[in-house]
């Protein structure tokens, strides 16, 4: 009988042990779904590290993160432009974790104190429908300038930028070409022309894929999924340049899984977790210079448009208010 209960008493410790080791890292995913499903389902299969994620655009992310600031609900806020992980930084909210960056890493695209480093890097394009931009007998636009034209009206849609850091992007790199001023005024003429302006950051391209608009501005890497799936769609790089992301990833103040959060930050940056963000078919370019890029065209092959990050972060709620009030009203 004491045999018995001292093997009952050895399993159930063992199953207690189990428990206490087997962490499961809490993500805020950024990242569309579909994608950051496959990234971290990657990084599960690699270290053994289980996740669970909640999808949150970058506004409601940052939001959520500093409503629980005082007993935190995640370990690592995963994807949203450089600028939200600066005013989470600036916030509080986030916390450091020093680490040899490789070389093959611009230092451009990270926190020299630890707070936030890249997962990936995307150029903003225009989505086109080609099936559409035929039936209807519109000319293809060739710049940003194009899109103000009459022929375009309600056949665009932009993500709105109080929700979306792709669609702050897209007012910031206006401002970059224009200068503040003309960028609020261009927005604001191109406002018949606009559908809708989607809450999350991909939507333009769903439905310009299944031809509910004619143009979808955004990120590009949804755009060269569904043309790699078959669907009649085009990009359009304007002739004036694009503005791209940087998606970061911050580690949460007061995170419990931190040595398992910190294992996510060194398999993002490593040439093996760079390189899964091609084999997974994501269509996001890789920050690392050493990655093969596959298929996606050459970055050299774009002008790409540079917004000073701490600019944007530091300037966000102003700009927003400004496109609020001046841009959403028409």
């Amino acid at each position: 009988m004491l045999k018995k209960l001292l093997f009952v008493l050895l399993v159930l410790s063992l199953l207690v042990t189990n428990v206490a080791f087997s962490k499961k890292l809490i993500v805020y995913s950024s990242v569309d779904e579909a994608n950051a499903r496959k990234i971290l389902s990657a990084f599960t299969k690699d270290t053994g590290i289980d996740v669970d994620f909640v999808f949150l655009s970058s506004g409601p992310a940052l939001a959520r993160i500093e409503a629980e600031k005082q007993n935190p609900q995640a370990d690592v806020w995963f994807g949203a432009p450089m600028e939200n992980h600066i005013i989470a930084k600036e916030r509080g909210l986030t916390q450091p974790f020093k680490i040899t960056v490789p070389k093959e890493i611009s230092t451009r695209f990270y926190d020299k104190e630890g707070y936030y480093y890249p997962i990936y890097m995307n150029p903003l394009g225009i989505g086109v429908n080609m099936t559409m931009l035929e039936k209807l007998k519109l000319p293809l636009p060739q710049s940003w300038n194009d899109l103000l034209k009459s022929v375009y009206k309600k056949t665009i849609q932009y993500p709105n930028p109080q929700s979306s850091g792709t669609g702050y992007t897209f007012v910031t790199g206006l401002i970059k070409i224009l200068g503040e001023d003309a960028a609020m005024k261009f927005l604001k003429l191109m406002a018949p022309n606009v559908q809708t302006y989607t809450q999350s950051g991909t939507a333009p391209s769903k439905a310009v894929a299944i031809g509910e608009a004619v143009f979808g501005i955004q990120f590009t890497p949804a755009f060269f999924q569904f043309m790699d799936q078959g669907y009649n769609v085009k990009i359009v790089f304007p002739k004036e340049g694009v503005p791209y992301e940087v998606a970061c990833m911050s580690i949460i103040k007061g995170a419990k899984n931190i040595e398992e959060a910190q294992k996510l930050v060194e398999w993002v940056i490593s040439k093996k977790g760079q390189q899964e963000i091609i084999n997974q078919k994501t269509y996001f370019y890789p920050i690392r210079t050493d990655v093969d890029f596959g298929n996606l065209p050459s970055l050299s092959s774009i002008k790409l448009i540079h917004v000073d990050p701490k600019w944007a972060a530091d300037n966000k709620t102003r700009i927003v208010n400004r496109w609020i009030n001046e841009v959403l009203p028409y």
